[in-house]
Parts: structure tokens; sequence; C-alpha cells
């Protein structure tokens, strides 16, 4: 039996690249699952800490499209990637030193407003997360030049991103809870050292990435404008932000709703919540993620984009459902498995797809317009709504209505996807479902959609 050996082998131009994906994510994982537990152990409320979630995202929603746009022009993605870490970094350093409060009251709303502590801790968040989502366009964008017609391949090389979350959010809440075992509050610190070690080496790897840019193509600002009105990409938008939506009450709202079961069912498990918190992230990452990102090259060669969201939408019904009909916090870990449907694979199709999509010359421009949609508008309107109806019906009866929510965008999507298919038939767009492309080369049709 002969075994072949180029199956051993790793492409050294993307080899870079999963390494920085790693790193870049890791550097992430010890600052933004503990913002929340951060913050209140400052004595800021629940509305506080709702209103910096749902204004954290702003201050990106220019910087998406406009490094994607400066970086098309002047052709300078490996420059501006690694400014953004350097820039990441030094905000780390900033954050570490910021004054805590460690309160055991809440204070006063009206005072925190009033307070140019809060404004500066909010302003170094606000910086961080600026950076990192600019960091996101470029890393994605250099990651698709690489990947050239392979767009669908997308998910193999974002997977290690996932790995490297997983990794660091489960390293560092085992720092944090060392280094605070004889102290009444919770010491960050350690954290956020992981962190700027992770972003000083990520430096060094950047550098040594490859990056395929297209020089001699020039695109022009009315080339975008006319894109943007494309019925086809004005849609595969509007599904981006209801993804972003969703996806806030995963990220932000996730830990409050198991607190909530802890209190209401089993009071037991209060002793050992945060543990529970910390397992849902390394399921989510390891069980949910990294096998779709791997499988997501196999799933966008045969099954199209769009239904890709449709089943993403489903899968949201779904695990909200779920959420819905749990009482035992310890019962939410195996449904967090669907991650990796509800994320995973839908990130990757969307990032492929807006590859496809992009005009040559401007897919960092139409990367950074999709990070928008997502992380720019999704996301914040789901924070905002996410912390009233919490405050207003709690939450498990949320997840109720949130399923409902899920479901009917999925049908509708669906519905909308299959009219346009019928009906509407862009002259440069070419849908990779069409029987009669060759599976081999689909990301590569010349069909360019901006995200």
């Amino acid at each position: 039996m002969k075994i072949n050996m180029y199956t051993f082998q790793i492409d050294k131009k993307l080899l870079a690249m999963k390494i920085h994906f790693f790193l870049a994510i890791a550097s992430s994982a010890p600052i933004i699952p503990f913002l929340s537990t951060m913050s209140m152990q400052r004595g800021y409320s629940s509305v506080i800490v709702g209103l910096i979630f749902t204004l954290l995202p702003f201050p990106a929603l220019l910087i998406r499209p406009a490094i994607g746009a400066i970086t098309d022009k002047y052709k300078c993605r490996k420059t501006a990637l690694i400014s953004l870490i350097v820039i990441n970094s030094l905000f780390l350093c900033v954050l570490m030193f910021i004054p805590g409060t460690n309160v055991k009251t809440e204070i006063d709303d009206v005072d925190v407003i009033k307070s140019p502590l809060f404004w500066f801790f909010f302003s170094t968040l606000a910086i961080l997360n600026s950076g990192v989502t600019a960091r996101s366009v470029m890393e994605n964008t250099i990651c698709i030049g690489l990947l050239g017609e392979n767009k669908y391949k997308y998910g193999e090389q974002r997977v290690w991103g996932a790995v490297g979350w997983g990794t660091a959010s489960l390293l560092s809440g085992m720092v944090i809870d060392w280094f605070s075992r004889d102290e009444d509050y919770k010491n960050y610190t350690p954290g956020i050292i992981i962190a700027l070690v992770v972003c000083i080496l990520d430096i060094f790897v950047a550098s040594k990435i490859e990056v395929v840019e297209n020089s001699d193509t020039k695109i022009e600002a009315a080339d975008i404008k006319q894109l943007l009105t494309k019925i086809r990409v004005l849609s595969f938008l509007f599904w981006v932000v209801a993804l972003g939506f969703f996806n806030a009450f995963i990220w932000y709202y996730l830990f409050w709703y198991l607190e909530d079961l802890s209190k209401t069912y089993h009071p037991e498990t209060i002793s050992y919540i945060k543990t529970l918190e910390g397992l849902t992230q390394t399921i989510q990452c390891f069980g949910g993620e990294v096998p779709f990102f791997f499988l997501s090259s196999y799933i966008l060669k045969r099954v199209d984009n769009m239904k890709v969201f449709s089943l993403m939408y489903f899968g949201f019904a779904i695990r909200f459902f779920l959420y819905s009909l749990i009482k035992n916090p310890v019962w939410v870990l195996p449904v967090e498995l669907l991650n990796g449907l509800t994320f995973a694979l839908a990130y990757s199709a969307a990032t492929s797809y807006a590859a496809k999509l992009a005009p040559a010359g401007a897919e960092g421009t139409l990367q950074g317009i999709v990070g928008t949609a997502l992380h720019g508008i999704g996301v914040p309107i789901g924070s905002f709504v996410g912390g009233y109806i919490f405050d207003r019906i709690g939450s498990i009866k949320s997840f109720e209505i949130l399923s409902v929510i899920a479901l009917a965008i999925c049908i509708t999507q669906f519905i909308v996807n299959q009219l346009m298919n019928r009906h509407y038939k862009d002259k440069n767009f070419k849908e990779n479902t069409s029987r009669t492309v060759d599976l081999t080369v689909v990301g590569v049709v010349n069909d360019n959609l901006a995200t």
C-alpha cells in the first residue's frame, strides 16, 4: 500500500497565515470574554455594561471600510496589519495600568457617566476593539488573496484562530484564578500580560506573511457605489447584519443567562458557575468551530453560500429554543456544539462569498463593508435589544422569542434567495450552484460580491 506523501505536506505559503490567525485571535481571548465581569467588578451596573457593549462597535463602524479602501488604494496591507498589531499591543499596556475600583456595591449610573475614569476605560476598550476589527479586515483580505482560486478554503486557515481562542481563554481563566486565589477580587492583569506577549509574537509572524495584491488594478468609487446598489449585494449585507444581531446574544448575554438559570433553578451550581462559563467557550471552539472550519471548504464546494446562511438561521432557531427549555445550566454545554454551524460555517461562507463578488482591487474595501455590517451594525443592535428584553421579560423568555424570530428569518431568507436565483440575474454574477461549473474551481467564479 503506497502512501501519498503530499498528503502530509504543509503549504508553506499559508503557514505564516495560519500561525497569525492562531496568535491574533488568541490575543483577544484573555480580554473579550471577561469584559462583562471586569466591568461589573469596577462597580458598573448591567445597564452601564450593556451601554458599553452597545457603543463599543461604533468607532469601528467607519474604520473597517476606511482601512480596506486605504489599503486597496495604496497597496499597503502588510504594513497596515503590522501597524494595527503594534497599536493593539500599546493599548493593552494602557489597559493593564488603568486604576481599578473593585467595589462591593454598584456605583450609581449617573456617577459612572460623570467619571473621567469610566470614559478613559471605555475609550481604551473602544480603541482596542477598533484595532481588532480593522486587523480582521486585513487578515481576511490577505488570506483570501493568498488562496487565489481556492477561496472556499478560507475556513481551513481561520480554524487556527478558533484553536487559539479556545486555548488562550482556558489558559487565561486558569491563570487569573491562580493569581486571585488569596484576593477578594479577580486579578485580570495576568490575562492582559498573556495577550500582550501573544501580540508581540504576532508582530514577528505577520512580517513573514506573503501578501498578494492587485497592483495593476484600480477601482473607482463609482464601481463600489454601483455594486452596492445591486439587490443581491444589499440582501446579502442584510443577512450579515442579522448574523451579527443573533451572535450578540451569544457573545455578550450567554453568561448572564447561565447565571439566571443557576440562581433560579439550580443554586448548587453557583459555586462552579465560572468554570462552567469557561467550558462553554472551550466547547464552542473545539467542539463546534474547529470541525466546521475544517469542513467549510468541503461544504462550500458543494453547497451555495446563501443556503449555508439558511442553515445558520435554522441553527440559531434550534439553539435559542433549546436554551429556553434548559433548567440546569450544565445542559448548555452540548448545545454549544451548534456554534460550529451558527458561527464558523456561516463566517466562512460570508467571507468567501464576499471575496467572490468583490471587484478586482477592491477586496479589502468590500471585506470592510461586510465587517461593518456584522460588527458595526448587527452586533450593536443585538446588544441594545438584548439588554432591553432581558431587563423587561427575562433571559429565558427572551430566548423563546429569539427562536421564533430566527426561524422566521430562516424561512424568509430561503424564499428571497430562491426568488432572486430564479428572477434576478446579474450579468456579472454566476451562482456557484450552477451544475455546469467545475466544483474544483468554485470560489473563482466571476461574480465578485462585496462583504
